[in-house]
């Protein structure tokens, strides 16, 4: 259970850390999305988790505020169940033929299947959404509730769908295959931009269809912004090494760096952090097409045969950014 919990807090810190590279603040429908999808997640440990992750903690005090909120409205309804008559709180069994056999309003109970009843203002919503964007596809992923055999898959490129009926969304109608827990769309030649998708199950009473309230997804296709970098170095005289210095460079106008690591590693190419020591660490940095940023690695630092490369210290940021590494030959400390 721990570990499933650990996983889920690293998919939203992943998720987080995607909305926060075009805006600046996490909304209260979008910690809402994540209260529905992370299921091993209370709200207030995703809340803290973004506390965490932005250092604002405004989002705890929401939090605070909400439950206050849910307490008294609990208080309420404890005061009005104390009120009931005794006659209230008997049970009615005399149900009468007429009463068992009238036509259902639009507020009472269907079925959808023999087997399932919903209630038509409280449709189940998709158990989860997963997405991945992959070689120019992207790929949506679904747990279909109990009873349900058909979604309506919504999405746009400006923002999150009003309605399964919004007419500036794409439709697609997507049924169940037989004996499936997890249903799927994929996507083919994706372009650069945002996908706001919107999942709504629905059921069929005559002939009429009725959605859930939809379950929401954004999925980012960014291009990762390139990072170069060099290893250049000065010898004296006599051949001894002088200097070295890791050097970071882009031929986009601007983009902000995210922390690296150096790491060297003697007699093979580190292939991992964990492959070798620690010569360089930078911090965020904002790095510009015309000037390049310089870091001094320490000359005791560096042993013979030794190999060098450039990692992301979180690993989560190789899905906006990719290091560009030269050739072997030129990584090398001989």
């Amino acid at each position: 259970m721990e570990e499933k919990k650990q996983r889920e807090l690293e998919e939203l810190s992943d998720e987080v850390d995607i909305i926060l590279s075009y805006k600046d603040t996490i909304s209260t429908e979008e910690i809402n999305n994540f209260v529905n999808k992370f299921s091993l997640l209370s709200e207030y440990e995703i809340r803290e988790k973004i506390k965490e992750l932005t250092g604002d903690s405004v989002y705890i005090q929401e939090s605070d505020g909400k439950a206050i909120e849910e307490k008294q409205y609990e208080d309420i309804k404890k005061i009005e169940v104390m009120e009931s008559t005794e006659e209230d709180l008997k049970p009615h069994n005399n149900i009468s033929q007429d009463s068992e056999t009238k036509s259902m309003s639009e507020n009472e109970p269907f079925y959808n299947t023999p087997e399932e009843v919903f209630d038509i203002n409280n449709i189940p919503e998709v158990s989860f959404v997963r997405a991945e964007v992959k070689y120019g596809q992207l790929s949506l992923e679904w747990g279909w509730p109990r009873g349900i055999n058909k979604v309506m898959l919504c999405y746009r490129m400006d923002k999150f769908s009003l309605s399964s009926k919004d007419s500036s969304a794409h439709h697609i109608l997507i049924e169940r295959k037989a004996g499936s827990s997890e249903g799927d769309y994929t996507m083919d030649r994706v372009v650069e931009g945002n996908y706001y998708f919107s999942i709504y199950t629905l059921v069929e009473y005559g002939k009429k269809m009725i959605f859930s309230q939809g379950q929401r997804r954004l999925v980012v296709n960014k291009i990762p912004e390139e990072i170069f970098y060099e290893i250049k170095i000065k010898r004296n005289i006599l051949g001894k090494l002088k200097t070295a210095e890791l050097v970071l460079s882009t031929d986009k106008k601007e983009i902000n760096v995210p922390p690296l690591v150096l790491i060297g590693r003697a007699g093979n190419m580190p292939l991992q952090k964990s492959q070798g020591e620690n010569l360089v660490t930078t911090d965020y940095e904002t790095l510009t097409r015309d000037e390049s940023l310089s870091f001094t690695i320490p000359i005791d630092s560096i042993g013979r045969n030794m190999y060098v490369k450039l990692f992301f210290i979180e690993d989560v940021n190789s899905k906006m950014y990719r290091i560009i590494s030269p050739a072997k030959d030129k990584l090398y400390f001989k």
